[in-house]
């Protein structure tokens, strides 16, 4: 008998239909959602925000929101809760209001999650003191819609001490630093973690550039003050070697938070430029990279204005940097958003006025800053692998280039080359172009994956054909 000739079956075919989809449904974990989170606006700055304002924060814990900033117009877009209370898998989330070490921030390195650390409840008495066993130390990821996943409860981590931030490269393995245990390797859900290096154990801002990890820290002599590496790479094992970059001394990096590392010139081939944030004399410090070593070329605030996160954004004009400061240890809190330019490029002093993006509410402070999240991309990337020294007397030049996509396998991929803003053609990794004049030429690659989507920033790479040494002063550019 066919269903439509019997009406009477329906409710139990529909009741059956619910019960196994509630079997089903048992064995997802699901990420929470405040019902009033919109998805993030790319571009936007996100603010680890500590305290309801409802009443004076405390060590024992206060809830914690996430605010949205429109760095244009410094209007508060949507501020996120996180959770509460526990649901599921899935933890509540809390700060020590007074501890301004903790609640740096982080996003992802594919661009997609925010990452943030926490505790798992309120506390009798001061939060960090608690062990990570009982207490766990949460890690949340929260995606571009706003979706909230606290389901890593670790009770290794910080223990008995601060949690103080996470970061990611793709949103399920995870890296966190904190006060105890130094830095950690674990994944998304985990209870566990490894630790990475047992010489560095008091860390601050853990986070990825360029396919590498590094960890901020103020502890010891002559050793890891300043910005370290760690391992090469995204280690997840055991006794990695940790590295304080080069030109960094106790006096440059006396006391340092966030930090934010870019690729400035065109004539140094990767990362070439630094920014720390210092709750110190140091304040905002700029390096460059000249020769191996990173050179302080400037600072702008003082040591009053307590820098701690930071975050930056590279353009066509130079480095738009925001930072949070003033954050304030004390029960009423405080803290400021701020907005730094500068556009004196690699090699050059950095010199420039905060602007004010928003100031903390009373009963509230301001930890740590990031951009916001943006969503997947259908779009492939580019990276270039190989490439002529910045400066070189041949006329002949090879390039070497290969790409990522979500759908596409990076064999799959073609690209499309443009040598000194000439039509994109297509061309095939490596390529290579002769009888190159004297000056400066600029080469560009894309990615294009099945789907014809076309990589929307391609990768670039400038270098100068020269008989002599007049061409020096690009490198600092």
């Amino acid at each position: 008998m066919s269903l439509r000739n019997a009406p009477h079956k329906m409710p139990m075919l529909r009741l059956l239909i619910a019960a196994l989809l509630l079997v089903l449904g048992a064995g997802f974990v699901l990420p929470a959602r405040p019902a009033f989170a919109a998805p993030f606006t790319p571009g936007n700055i996100v603010v680890y925000r500590v305290g309801d304002g409802s009443g004076p924060l405390a060590n024992t814990g206060n809830p914690v929101f996430l605010d949205e900033y429109n760095p244009a117009t410094g209007q508060l877009v949507q501020s996120i809760p996180l959770p509460t209370t526990a649901n599921g898998p899935h933890r509540a989330f809390f700060a020590s209001g007074t501890a301004t070490s903790e609640g740096l921030l982080s996003r992802s390195a594919d661009g997609r999650y925010l990452l943030l650390t926490g505790y798992s409840s309120r506390a009798g008495s001061s939060l960090s003191r608690t062990s990570s066993a009982a207490l766990p130390r949460v890690v949340a990821r929260v995606d571009f819609d706003g979706n909230i996943d606290t389901t890593t409860a670790l009770t290794d981590f910080a223990d008995g001490n601060n949690p103080r931030s996470a970061t990611s490269d793709d949103g399920n393995r995870l890296w966190v630093a904190g006060a105890a245990g130094g830095v950690r390797a674990t994944t998304i859900g985990a209870t566990t973690s490894t630790q990475l290096n047992p010489d560095l154990t008091n860390t601050r801002q853990v986070a990825i550039f360029d396919g590498q990890l590094y960890v901020s820290s103020d502890r010891g002599t002559n050793t890891f003050k300043g910005v370290n590496a760690v391992g090469i790479g995204l280690p997840t094992t055991p006794d990695q070697p940790i590295f304080r970059l080069p030109g960094l001394t106790d006096a440059n990096s006396p006391n340092t938070f966030g930090f934010f590392l870019a690729d400035v010139s065109d004539f140094v081939p990767g990362i070439d430029t630094l920014y720390v944030a210092n709750d110190s004399p140091g304040a905002l410090t700029k390096f460059s990279l000249i020769n191996g070593t990173w050179i302080a070329l400037g600072t702008v605030g003082l040591a009053g204005d307590a820098y701690r996160g930071l975050t930056g954004v590279v353009n066509d004009t130079g480095v738009t940097l925001y930072a949070t400061r003033k954050g304030g240890s004390g029960a009423g809190g405080g803290g400021e958003l701020v907005m730094i330019t500068d556009n004196s490029g690699h090699g050059g002093i950095f010199t420039g006025e905060p602007t004010v993006i928003a100031t903390a509410a009373p009963n509230t402070a301001f930890r740590g800053v990031a951009l916001a999240p943006t969503p997947p991309s259908p779009n492939p990337e580019t990276v270039i692998t190989g490439r002529p020294t910045p400066l070189t007397d041949s006329t002949e030049a090879t390039f070497e280039f290969t790409g990522s996509d979500d759908a596409t396998p990076a064999g799959s991929l073609t690209f499309e080359c443009s040598l000194d803003d000439e039509e994109f053609a297509p061309c095939t990794s490596p390529v290579t172009y002769t009888g190159l004049s004297l000056g400066v030429h600029l080469f560009r690659v894309r990615a294009v994956d099945t789907d014809t989507n076309v990589d929307p920033t391609p990768a670039r790479v400038r270098w100068a054909v020269v008989t002599n040494w007049s061409y020096l002063p690009l490198m600092q550019r």
